[in-house]
This record gives structure tokens, sequence and C-alpha cells, in this order.
């Protein structure tokens, strides 16, 4: 059964992008097949309700089908990179359409924000490092493997990257440097972060190692400097431990300042390694512009910005608001936050560190309360303590910024349930070829 091809009637797609199949009672999932289509292929894992199978050829092509634009289409980045990209932008819209619908919401909902160029948008990349057969090899794990693709170059990167990939490489190679064995937790270099200031021109490298003791440090400042002469900072990075983190805790500066800075229509930031920052920079600017509309801010309200990070949608905020309290979990962004406001010589912005769920509640019995929030949380949602406590201090509008549909219906069938309306939802299009979507709510409050 493992080796026998099959033909099949492609129905849909999962979260993931694989085409959705029917043989017998098991759903197949498909990697590389669209809604519409008959294709040939091969299963490769069973199981008693779904398998996996790797598709073989495609026999009757959707017309929404596009040629790849990728040489390593296997890697997991791109899901549906052979999906023609104004046909994208609609998915990401039924996508999220059909989470509100089931949770039995009806807003209407506006078309999905897209770019004119989706290719090289990614201000950020990150590639494994791994050993391979007594070398290493650098590049992205295959969808649904920890199996490398290797890759020096991603058509959605910037156009340096691969670059600065080939100094790496060829350190690695004249030190005799291993890469990482996930089973054995060995080796000497795991990982490989850039990030680039797409609007400042500033690069950054940071090497993720095991450990701090690496041969030929200086040979690899060096090779940087003169070959890669724009790369503004090199960093660093220990990560010990097993598992899937990327970074760990401990950072050395080798080269520069230890962070870069980007701007993002009027304002300034500094980029540190472990800051968060959104990948694509014309996009953002789109989301904060709309992030401010929804506010509707007259220059009078205290506004609440959670889950803030570095406090990039907060300065937006403060230029329209009287006060913005910006809260996050990550102490490293809270300083950056900080940091950020005093370069912009932005003052009515504050900052607090703690779980949203923690301090706006202890905000709100203190008396202190929002006119305006901005919830910005991870792909979880909120927590339902703060979905109460936003529902008791009942500010006038709340814009919630979201990244997974989901938790979005989830969350907003809460608040609609408390005497919130929901107004608006504009999709915007963060992530090209992938099926993440970011969405904005704005809500408002009516009982």
């Amino acid at each position: 059964m493992h080796n026998a091809a099959e033909i099949f009637e492609v129905t849909g797609l999962t979260e993931k992008g694989d085409g959705i199949a029917q043989l017998g009672p098991r759903q197949i999932f498909i990697s590389g097949a669209l809604p519409g289509e008959t294709v040939s292929a091969r299963l490769t894992d069973i199981k008693p309700r779904y398998a996996q199978a790797e598709m073989i050829s495609v026999l009757d092509a959707s017309k929404q089908r596009v040629a790849a634009f990728c040489k390593h289409h296997q890697c997991g980045g791109c899901q549906i990179a052979h999906l023609d990209y104004q046909a994208q932008l609609q998915l990401k819209r039924q996508r999220l359409v059909a989470a509100l619908t089931k949770a039995g919401l009806t807003p209407a909902v506006a078309p999905c924000l897209g770019m004119a160029t989706p290719l090289g948008f990614r201000n950020k990349a990150l590639y494994s490092v791994q050993e391979s057969g007594g070398g290493f090899e650098i590049g992205f794990y295959k969808k649904h493997s920890h199996q490398l693709v290797a890759a020096d170059d991603c058509p959605v990167q910037g156009a340096k990257v691969s670059a600065l990939l080939t100094q790496v490489r060829q350190w690695m190679q004249a030190f005799a440097i291993s890469g990482y064995n996930e089973a054995k937790h060995s080796g000497q270099v795991r990982g490989i972060m850039v990030r680039e200031g797409r609007n400042s021109g500033q690069w950054m490298l940071v090497l993720v190692a095991l450990t701090a003791h690496l041969p030929g440090l200086d040979d690899l400042r060096q090779r940087f400097r003169e070959h890669c002469p724009w790369l503004s900072t090199l960093v660093l990075n220990i990560n010990a431990e097993p598992g899937n983190r990327v970074l760990g805790f401990q950072e050395q500066v080798l080269m520069g300042p230890g962070y870069i800075e980007e701007q993002l229509a009027a304002l300034r930031f500094h980029v540190s390694a472990q800051s968060f920052f959104q990948i694509n920079p014309s996009q953002t600017e789109q989301l904060y512009a709309k992030a401010l509309e929804f506010a509707e801010l007259t220059g009078k309200e205290r506004v609440f910005d959670l889950y803030c990070g570095a406090g990039s949608i907060s300065l937006f905020l403060a230029a329209k608001a009287k006060e913005v309290i910006g809260v996050e979990v990550v102490a490293q962004a809270v300083a950056d936050a900080k940091t950020n406001a005093a370069l912009n010589g932005v003052e009515n912005a504050h900052f607090y560190l703690g779980k949203a769920e923690q301090v706006v509640p202890a905000l709100y019995q203190q008396g202190i309360r929002a006119d305006v929030v901005v919830v910005d949380p991870p792909r979880k949602g909120c927590d339902s303590a703060l979905l109460n406590t936003l529902v008791a201090m009942a500010p006038k509008t709340l814009v919630y910024v979201s990244c997974d549909v989901d938790s979005l219906a989830r969350d907003l069938v809460i608040l609609c349930q408390q005497g919130f309306v929901v107004d608006k939802v504009q999709p915007l299009d963060m992530f090209p070829h992938s099926l993440h979507v970011e969405t904005l709510a704005r809500l408002t409050y009516k009982q």
C-alpha cells in the first residue's frame, strides 16, 4: 500500500497548505496539490483516520497553479507558492471568513491587503546548520520533517543573505567546525540568523552555537570586513539546550554595536538579536497605519498596547494619543521599547514588564483604565483573565491584531457576548506564499 500510486481528486487545503482528498474512510493530505486538481500520489504515512501522500504528478491542473519561483520548493516555508498570488489573497480572506462564520460571527470582511511584489520581502532569515556525512549543510527543514533542504539562498529573503552564508560556510570548512546533530545533541554550530534593516541598509548576523569556544572567530570577523563590509554587527548566541528553541539566553557581541537600526514611517528603532520585529517592513507600515485608523484617536485618549514587543505600535499610537501604556512579558523587548521611545523623543509612552493578564487587572484595580486598547497577542490569543478585565474596563474602542484566525474568532465571541460589537475586519498579507494571514478587527463597546 505504501508503494502503489493512487489517483486523487483534491477538494480543499489544510492549514499547512496540503491538498485534501479522500480514500475510503481516510482523509489524504497531499503536499503541493491544489483544490480542483486530479493528481497521482503515493501514500507515505498511513494512520487509522488519515494518511500523508507524496505527489507524483499533476494529471489535471488548476487554472490557478503557477510555476515554482524557487528551486528549494521542498522546504516548509512557502506552502502555497504554486498558487497564483491573487488567489492566495482570496484564499486567506476565505480562511478568515470561515473561522468567523464557524464561531457564529458575520461581520463584513474587507479584501486582503497584498503586496505589489511578493518576493524579497523578509527582513529576517533563520537557517539551520546540520551535520552531514562528515561535514555540514546549511538550509531549511523539509515540510513535515527534520530533514534538511540545503539552501544558501531564498527568493523571499534579502538579496545579500547568500553572500553572508558563503563566508560562514568557508570559515566552518577552514576550521573544521561541525554542524548540529539533533539526535546526539552534539556539534558546534546549530543555526544562523540574519536580520536586515530594510530602510537603514544595516545587517546583522547571529551565529547560534552550542559553545562559546569556537576556533577562528577573528578569521570570521576579518572575512566579513573584507567581503561583506555592509554587515553592521555580528553576534554569537550560545544555545546549549536540546529542543527547537532557536536562540539561547547568552550572547557575545563579536563585531559592531549588537543591534541594527530600522525605520518605519518617521520612526527609528533599535533591533537587537532577541527583539521581536515584524518581518515584512512594507506590510508592517500598512498594518500600523490601519491600526491607527481603527483606533480613531483624538489626542485625548489613554491607550493600552498589550503584547507590545519592542514598542513599535506603541510609538505609532503615541503620536495621536494623550498617553500610551505598553505591556510586554519579555524583558529585552521592554528595554528595547524604552530605548526606542527615547530614540524618537516620545515622552508619553510608558512600558510595563509582565504578563498582560496580570499587569492589566492590577492597573485597573488601581483605577488606571484605557479609553482605547490595542492587543497583538501570540498565536494562542488572549488569556481569559485579560478578556474579563477588558470587558469590565469597557474601553470605547478595542483593536485586535491577530496572526491566527481560530484564536481570533474565539476571543471575538467572548468579547461580543459581553457588550462589544465587531465594526471592521481587515485581513493583511504579512507572509506571502504561506497560509498565514494577519488580521485587524475593530470592536466598539455598545452595552
